[in-house]
């Protein structure tokens, strides 16, 4: 072989590795195709935040692009973000769809009942309702504790034996049936003044004896405190209030093979919120000061899930 042929041969060798290495570095090196984005939302109180936060990370840890929109609003604000696809992902209780949303009164008798309605109320308008969670949180009325021995209240229904009643909750509560609307229809507590108060001064206002009941959450940390009596719904007004994301159908559809991964993603927190474990988490944000995003970060990564 000729030196000029054989040179030839070496450089055409060394393009060609070259090239290879090349290929290879940007293979090694290419980000994975970014998918549909998951746009997850929450309402507007401690709780929400923990659980978008959880949803959020769970997510991101199985690759899925997400962004999270906070602090959106209450139940009616947040359904219609879903319907109109500024969001497609958030943490609902299953209470507020079958009667928030659908206006439900006839109801059935068993939890599992109430999330299979959803289910399939939710199903006509293309949104998928995944699994419940272990834990429940239900709107409940809170007296202080020396004014329940005063009055000997037990239930919502006692209410009535309070001269000059008043009780505070947000806005959104006082016309609903699962709310002050129902304490009047279905107590009869049609003398009871409605105070609407900011989700995060109702305490305080009890506290201050600026009202004499409030609506709180079953899974308020104050709660546990012993401050405060919670009364008895026996004719549950309340309904039931475990958790469930609802998914858009419309993302579901875009993910494709992936959209298998998300469902069992969120199925797998959700099964791991327990009573317990929900208790704790809202009261290392309320008490302990801890960012929602920390202590769902914390509670992910002890249980696998990130």
């Amino acid at each position: 072989m000729s030196r000029k042929k054989w040179r030839s041969v070496v450089i055409v060798g060394m393009l060609a590795s070259l090239t290879s290495t090349l290929l290879l570095a940007t293979s090694a090196g290419a980000a994975p195709k970014a998918g549909p984005t998951v746009i997850v939302g929450s309402k507007n109180f401690t709780e929400e935040y923990v659980l978008g936060s959880l949803y959020v990370g769970a997510l991101k840890a199985k690759g899925f692009t997400v962004s999270y929109k906070k602090s959106i609003g209450a139940t009616e604000v947040i359904d219609s973000a879903l319907t109109s696809g500024k969001i497609n992902v958030y943490p609902e209780y299953i209470g507020e769809i079958d009667q928030t949303v659908f206006h439900k009164t006839s109801l059935p008798k068993t939890a599992r009942g109430w999330w299979q309605l959803a289910v399939s109320l939710d199903k006509k308008r293309g949104i998928t309702v995944l699994n419940p969670t272990p834990f429940f949180d239900v709107d409940a009325i809170a007296v202080r504790k020396a004014d329940a021995v005063k009055y000997h209240l037990k239930t919502v229904a006692d209410l009535a034996k309070v001269p000059n009643a008043s009780v505070g909750a947000r806005p959104e509560f006082k016309d609903r049936e699962e709310g002050f609307k129902g304490m009047q229809d279905v107590y009869g507590l049609k003398k009871m003044k409605y105070v609407s108060l900011d989700q995060g001064l109702t305490y305080q206002a009890l506290d201050q004896k600026k009202v004499f009941c409030i609506d709180v959450f079953s899974t308020d940390p104050q709660l546990a405190s012993g401050k405060y009596v919670v009364l008895k719904d026996p004719k549950l007004i309340f309904g039931v209030q475990n958790v469930a994301p609802e998914v858009s159908n419309k993302l579901l559809a875009s993910l494709g093979s992936k959209a298998a991964l998300l469902k069992s993603t969120l199925n797998k927190v959700d099964a791991k919120l327990t009573q317990k474990a929900i208790l704790a988490m809202n009261a290392a944000v309320v008490n302990n000061k801890q960012t929602p995003e920390a202590v769902a970060a914390a509670f992910l990564k002890a249980n696998g899930l990130s």
